[in-house]
Parts: C-alpha cells; structure tokens; sequence
C-alpha cells in the first residue's frame, strides 16, 4: 500500500506542477549542453565524449533514473559538427530508450562562433503493466503492456566564445500525442501526449587568464505548456574555478508545487583531473512536498576529450570553462 501511495504521489506531481519535466534534467548542464541544445554539437573543438547517470529522487520506490552517453565532434572543415545521444530513462513501471542524432552549421565570428543545429529524436518507450501491484486485480488500465514509438526533430540555436556562450533551442518540434496509441490516455487524455517546450541558456565567466580563482553564473530557462500559472522554471547557478581545474558552484531550481515554489537547491563539483578527463558530482536537496519522502538526487559526471588534433590547443582557447 505505501509503494503504491508514493507512485501515485510521483504521479501526481508529474501531471500538475512538475510536468514539464518530460524530459530528464540535468544540474551539471553547462558542462555539455548539448542535452538540451543541438547547435553545441562541435563547440568543444575535438571529439569530446560524455557520459551522465541521474538518480533522481532517491528514496522513493520507481523514482527516475537516467543514464545516457553522448559524443560530439566539429568536422575537419570546423564549418560543420555533428553529435550524438544515447540514453535510457526509467520511470516506474515505464522505460524509454532514445537515439538522437544532430547537426550544427557553425559560422565563424571574429573569436566567436554562432551555430544552427538540427536534431532527430527516435524513442522507443515501453511500459511494463505486470509488475504494476494494483488495489484492484481487475484494473483495465493495467492488462496490456504499452510500447510505443515516438519520433520527433528539434532546432537550436547557440553562440560562444572564450568566455560566454548564449543559446536557445525548441527539442520538441512534433508534439506527440498518445492519443489512439495507448489505452492510458481513456484516463490521462490530456497529459498524455509531449508537450512543447522552449530552453534558453546564458553563461560568463567573470577573471583575468592569469586569475587563480574565476567566478561563472550561468542561467537555464524552460518554458512549457502546463507549467503554474505559465511561469518559466528557472536553473540559477553560480560556480568558482580553481586554478583551471576544479569547479565548486550551487544552482537554484525554481518550479515544483505551488505551497513551495522552489523546486530543488543544488551543489556540485567538477574536477579536471588531466586536461582531457573530466569528472563531475552534483547533488539534488529537493525543497518542494516531495522532500518528506526522498533523501535527494545524485548526479555522475565523467568526460574525456580525444585530441585528434592538437594544434587546436596552441591557443588560450583550449580551457574550456563550457
């Protein structure tokens, strides 16, 4: 019975204050963006791989948990980039597992670049009805096992440089309705479908190049339908760097229920241990209602840069602060 309450109380946030969360967040976003934007595929020069694993939530029985691996690179031309994620996201009795190729077209500006990219979206979701523990034996809503597949494209926009970096992105350009593809939607008709939603992202990075310490704010903003009252939900974070090797910030997640609008305060270190292997560890303090039953959220972090050229690193640009 208290399994049960505490999905149904999951549930619940998902379809009211939390649903814009159809797509996995990330704290340690500005180490890669191109989780949320395809126009970053390229931007850290070389072929650069990374791998997240989220456990979100912990505590709380069928709590999301994602782990994805992604890999990018500009082409030889530095015209063009091309990228790739590979991810595999768990939510209760559901799993969806996802292949999301993109392409950006970089333009160089004097010491900056502006980058377009274009990303295709091929997810492949299944839900697993029999190991739902149901009150009722005889509920219709759980007799079928649902697997679906769900196309989409999105679009970005993104522009950097040394020290700053701005980008705006739409993921989901075919809203998908599960309309007619799945006997849940005779009881969720207008939840289940992926809805809209528009990111912005803005980062700078405050220091002399000789500086010991440099201070970085950086700022995510999503916007979708559903959200209270339409208002954005808002990732503040502010981070030091030391010595170009470690980082140390904490990050404000506005959103969750109405009683608490804020929705999680985040902390998170990033350590590059050689100048091509980079670990990172982010914890999630939830401060919405959901903070009765859950002990937090954990987030991993490793990358590695492969330097197939390295007379790209003769210059300053090689620290990458993004």
């Amino acid at each position: 019975m208290k399994k049960l309450l505490i999905i149904a109380l999951i549930t619940a946030g998902l379809t009211t204050g939390v649903k814009a969360q159809q797509d996995p967040a990330y704290s340690m976003y500005m180490f890669n963006g191109l989780f949320i934007n395809p126009a970053y595929a390229g931007s850290h020069e070389v072929i650069s791989l990374m791998g997240i694993y989220r456990h979100q939530w912990a505590g709380i029985n069928g709590a999301p948990r994602t782990a994805n691996v992604s890999v990018h690179s500009p082409l030889k031309r530095d015209q063009y980039g091309l990228g790739m994620i590979i991810s595999n996201d768990k939510l209760g009795l559901s799993n969806t597992f996802s292949v999301t190729p993109s392409f950006a077209y970089r333009l160089k500006i004097k010491q900056s670049r502006l980058c377009f990219g274009l990303q295709a979206s091929f997810a492949y979701f299944y839900q697993d009805n029999n190991r739902a523990q149901l009150i009722n034996g005889n509920d219709v809503a759980f007799q079928l096992n649902e697997r679906l597949f769900l196309p989409n494209v999105g679009f970005g926009v993104y522009a950097y440089g040394k020290r700053y970096f701005v980008g705006a992105s739409v993921p989901h350009l075919m809203p998908s309705s599960l309309r007619d593809k799945t006997g849940v939607v005779a009881y969720n008709r207008d939840i289940a479908r992926v809805y809209d939603f528009v990111t912005f992202t803005a980062g700078y990075v405050f220091g002399k190049d000789a500086s010991i310490v440099k201070f970085r704010p950086t700022i995510l903003m999503k916007w979708q339908k559903g959200l209270p009252k339409n208002i954005p939900q808002f990732d503040v974070n502010l981070a030091l760097l030391f010595v170009e090797r470690l980082w140390i910030g904490a990050s404000y997640r506005t959103g969750g229920d109405m009683k608490y609008y804020g929705q999680s305060a985040i902390v998170y270190a990033a350590f590059k241990a050689t100048p091509q292997l980079q670990i990172g560890y982010a914890y999630d303090a939830e401060i919405s209602t959901l903070r009765r039953f859950t002990t937090g959220t954990h987030e991993i972090m490793i990358g590695y840069d492969f330097w197939y050229n390295k007379k790209r690193f003769v210059t300053p640009r090689y620290v990458k602060y993004f």
